[in-house]
């Protein structure tokens, strides 16, 4: 079974952390028998051509790419939505992304067409499974699920995309239902929720540290989404307690220095450390080192920080939202509260820094559920599961 990933984001090198999950996924599809090609854009430095892991990677290059590059930079559709330049360039992408994906498509004789997000791959590999007669899947991430509600040319181009797809995937069951509110092509029992997989190599197990004073653990970029003045809010009231503790608040983003400046302010600066954005290996020696895991966001799209601290083995506390509740269940591993209660978390921080056995008990439980539905391997394999489905009904209808 040939399976032929379109994409606009991919990893560039080893060490790269960019869509690592995606190479996570189709480097276990080809472990698992299956011949995964990769087309995804160039950039300077790369090859057109090479293989990683068994997933051979083809690169396409596409005018002004050089003085105005649109890819790889995180931050696409904002460039084309305030841009008549990028808007030019975005076009000038589409075509060359079009065209080599028909032609690989062509040459390696495709059974299924896997575009990871709905734009700009989803509506590349609707147009070219229509133009060849293949099945497409459509996987979404979170970011371009976001842009369905925004009215324009965005709105039928997402009925263009879904209307081709035999199945979409999505990373949570806030997602699906966030694409089922807006696409009203796709049907609820072809989109199945399969979420992102982890290195789980950086972040193996270990026994509770149960530090003196606890450790709190905080990984999030920094923005309003991910509501980090509530968790410093109830820091705050926690010391205000006369309860000692540490945190540690792991992340970039445009709010870094008004939280800085509200940490200092409050007279926090001894107990809360900000780190910057560390390797995979580090952040797992950070899970490690801390007693809890505490995720506040809001809209959270799936709460990826939260399965790695249950890799580890740590307790969690995290707002009642998004696709956080997919991984999180109140009193079996982890503690929850509702966005914004600034009370409600704090009393969930309290909790757990008082009750060794709880976070001990928390944190087991959280491992096996992160093992049985997070685990690479069985992601993998409800991934392979369903393109072999896919590509058997199609070969049986053809």
């Amino acid at each position: 079974m040939k399976v032929v990933v379109i994409t606009h984001n991919y990893i560039r090198r080893r060490d790269d952390l960019t869509a690592l999950y995606l190479h996570r996924l189709s480097s276990g599809l080809v472990a698992r028998g299956m011949d995964i090609v990769v087309v995804c854009p160039h950039a300077p430095g790369l090859l057109i051509e090479e293989t990683l892991d068994g997933v051979r990677i083809k690169r396409f290059t596409y005018p002004s790419a050089n003085l105005k590059p649109i890819v790889y930079t995180g931050s696409m559709h904002e460039q084309v939505g305030r841009s008549i330049i990028a808007k030019f360039v975005f076009l000038s992408f589409l075509r060359s992304f079009y065209r080599t994906g028909l032609r690989v498509c062509r040459e390696e004789k495709a059974d299924l067409l896997w575009a990871n997000w709905w734009i700009p791959p989803g509506v590349v590999a609707a147009r070219v499974g229509a133009k060849l007669h293949r099945p497409v899947v459509i996987s979404s991430h979170g970011t371009d699920i976001s842009l369905l509600g925004k009215s324009g040319i965005l709105s039928p181009l997402s009925r263009y995309a879904y209307k081709r797809a035999a199945a979409a995937t999505v990373v949570s069951n806030y997602l699906k239902e966030k694409l089922l509110a807006h696409v009203n092509v796709v049907a609820p029992s072809d989109i199945a929720v399969i979420p992102m997989p982890v290195g789980m190599e950086h972040f193996p197990k270990t026994p509770p540290p149960n530090n003196d004073p606890p450790m709190l653990l905080s990984v999030a970029r920094y923005m309003r989404q991910k509501r980090l003045d509530d968790i410093i809010a109830a820091a705050v009231r926690i010391a205000g307690e006369g309860i000692n503790f540490k945190m540690r608040m792991v992340g970039e983003g445009p709010l870094e220095n008004e939280l800085k400046d509200s940490v200092h302010a409050k007279g926090l600066h001894d107990r809360i450390e900000f780190i910057p954005l560390v390797d995979q290996e580090r952040l797992g020696e950070l899970y490690r080192q801390a007693d809890a895991v505490v995720l506040a966001s809001e809209g959270e799209g799936f709460g990826l920080v939260l399965v790695e601290a249950g890799l580890t083995g740590r307790s969690v506390i995290a707002a009642r939202s998004g696709g956080i509740v997919d991984i999180v269940e109140d009193g079996y591993n982890g503690l929850m509260f509702d966005v914004g209660d600034v009370d409600g978390l704090m009393a969930c921080v309290k909790r757990l820094f008082a009750d060794q056995a709880l976070r001990a008990r928390l944190g087991e439980n959280g491992h096996i559920r992160a093992m049985e539905r997070f685990a690479t391997p069985v992601l993998v394999g409800r991934m392979y599961d369903l393109f072999s489905s896919i590509i058997e009904r199609n070969q049986r209808t053809n």
